[in-house]
């Protein structure tokens, strides 16, 4: 599994000390755009074979990524009372970069498996970052109001990434606890009940937190809350870039079906291959239930003026932002409002022939 490299390179830093303890921010912020840069301009167009990426991908590789992650999370905690401010402000920014990159997309991955056992270790990973409501909030939630007003997850034209964060901070659960009680009202079960998984999911998390406390004390439970607030940042940060300013077109009071060019897409070959292709994103938006190893660029979704990356760094600085991306997303807009227009304009031949 190529996102081994996370937790690898968080464990020589750790190991290393020193400047080392920047390598895994050296990865994210350097070295894997210039190996995206370098490869799309030597081999163009090359992507992962995905007979390759099905064993890449494989399920028990997952685990092994899991239990690297934790072993690195208890090393750090290990040592975390013992580091100076920077150097834990150094170890907060190299595991949330390891957790918030390679572990909740891999999280990802796995609440979207119907395997109960492979959906109970992406909830795992997801309370190493003290996000498990993204579980309820994504597949049920994001999934069917993407691209609309309805879905806090797809950005607005003109919002910036601060705002879209601090608003994902509270409508994220929110909204998570909502579809929940809903669940169980169908169910005709109690929402204050031990059916209710928000609640379970609370009770995983605060007793994690416990357990921190008490083995490893005050100092490992603040490096363990920092560097879940790193990770939920970047995981914000890739929700805010997926499809910003995107919206679906309302048909008869209802939005249109989800499409391809209702997500940005990222053709870049190394980091698709670090984020289960997690970059391919219009396609899984098409077909949530596809394994990452068969996602390909989808042909009619918008690309990202540049790599995957860097657009997401790009998002935490709003003015550069605003003006690479603004542009493009209203030229898009213009397109498929031309476009709307030359369909109904032909829609009574359209429905003669029996295209529509």
């Amino acid at each position: 599994m190529p996102a081994l490299i996370y937790p690898a390179t968080a464990a020589l830093a750790l190991y290393m000390g020193g400047v080392w303890l920047w390598l895994p921010v050296a990865l994210n912020l350097l070295l894997v755009p210039l190996a995206d840069w370098t490869v799309s301009r030597v081999a163009p167009g090359w992507r992962a074979n995905p007979k390759v990426l099905r064993h890449l991908f494989a399920p028990w590789t997952f685990w092994v990524y899991a239990l690297a992650q934790a072993a690195v999370l208890l090393a750090v905690m290990r040592v975390a009372a013992g580091v100076t401010p920077l150097e834990f402000f150094a170890l907060v920014s190299s595991t949330g970069i390891m957790t918030g990159t390679a572990g909740i997309t891999a999280a990802h991955e796995l609440v979207h498996r119907r395997d109960p056992a492979q959906r109970a270790l992406g909830l795992a990973l997801l309370a190493m970052t003290g996000y498990m409501h993204f579980r309820i909030e994504h597949v049920y939630g994001h999934h069917r109001n993407v691209a609309t007003d309805a879905d806090p997850s797809s950005a607005a034209l003109g919002e910036s990434f601060p705002t879209f964060f601090g608003r994902m901070l509270w409508r994220g659960p929110h909204d998570a606890w909502r579809i929940e009680c809903a669940r169980l009202q169908r169910r005709h079960l109690p929402r204050w009940s031990r059916h209710n998984r928000m609640l379970q999911y609370a009770v995983i998390q605060i007793g994690l937190l416990a357990a921190i406390a008490a083995v490893f004390g005050p100092l490992a439970t603040l490096f363990f809350v920092s560097q879940c607030l790193m990770a939920v940042h970047l995981l914000e940060a890739v929700n805010y870039v997926q499809h910003y300013g995107l919206r679906r077109a309302m048909r008869d009071g209802r939005p249109e079906k989800v499409a391809e060019h209702h997500a940005w897409d990222a053709s870049d070959p190394i980091s698709a291959l670090l984020v289960f292709n997690l970059s391919r994103h219009a396609g899984h938006h098409r077909n949530p239930a596809l394994p990452a190893a068969v996602l390909v660029p989808a042909p009619g979704a918008p690309r990202l003026p540049l790599g995957f990356y860097s657009m997401v760094f790009l998002a935490l600085v709003p003015p550069l932002w605003h003006t690479l991306m603004d542009p493009r997303v209203r030229a898009l807009h213009a397109a498929n409002r031309d476009a709307a227009r030359l369909v109904e304009h032909d829609r009574p031949h359209l429905q003669q022939q029996g295209a529509i």
